[in-house]
């Protein structure tokens, strides 16, 4: 998770580590949603892994390995960062990504193997399961709910924009759906 856990509002970011549009909008929609809206405090948003391949699955433990060492969404960051158009994830060993990070690899490889990270995996398989998601990324924008507004849910599926975010976003953020 990236931001402060208790904002009015998080973004749940579905989507897969070898995803070529995914790596896409990590670059053109969550980037600038960081920048307007989780520095300020604002938001707090949160990748939820889909795992659809081995790769993936090495790619989705490795951050919440690396997350232990307050990195994860760097790691996913620099993942999709040395992906390209046409590949099928990053042209670097998810240990390679590790150490570029400047993380203690011997921990971080230690983490990888934690029970609760399959489990983690699997939660989110069910939500994309239950959700009917198709394509990735998919956003869940989500407010909680307080004495004048009820709970705010909005899913957006693939292909999204910033643009399309950041109003989904401020309607959360206003309480009104």
């Amino acid at each position: 998770m990236l931001g402060n856990s208790s904002s009015p509002v998080t973004v749940f970011e579905y989507a897969d580590l070898i995803c070529p549009p995914c790596a896409t909008a990590a670059a053109t929609v969550v980037a600038p949603v960081i920048k307007r809206f989780v520095v300020n405090g604002q938001i707090a948003i949160k990748f939820e892994p889909i795992v659809e391949s081995p790769l993936s699955e090495e790619l989705a433990l490795g951050a919440f390995a690396a997350g232990e060492q307050n990195l994860g969404w760097d790691y996913t960051q620099l993942a999709y960062l040395r992906s390209t158009a046409v590949s099928d994830g990053p042209l670097d060993s998810e240990e390679s990504l590790a150490g570029a990070l400047g993380l203690n690899v011997r921990l971080w490889r230690a983490a990888t193997s934690r029970p609760l990270w399959p489990q983690m995996i699997e939660q989110a398989a069910r939500v994309a399961l239950i959700g009917g998601f198709a394509a990735y990324p998919v956003f869940v924008v989500r407010s909680v709910a307080n004495a004048f507004a009820p709970p705010f849910v909005k899913i957006l599926r693939a292909p999204v924009t910033a643009a399309q975010l950041s109003a989904t976003i401020r309607r959360a953020l206003r309480g009104n759906g």
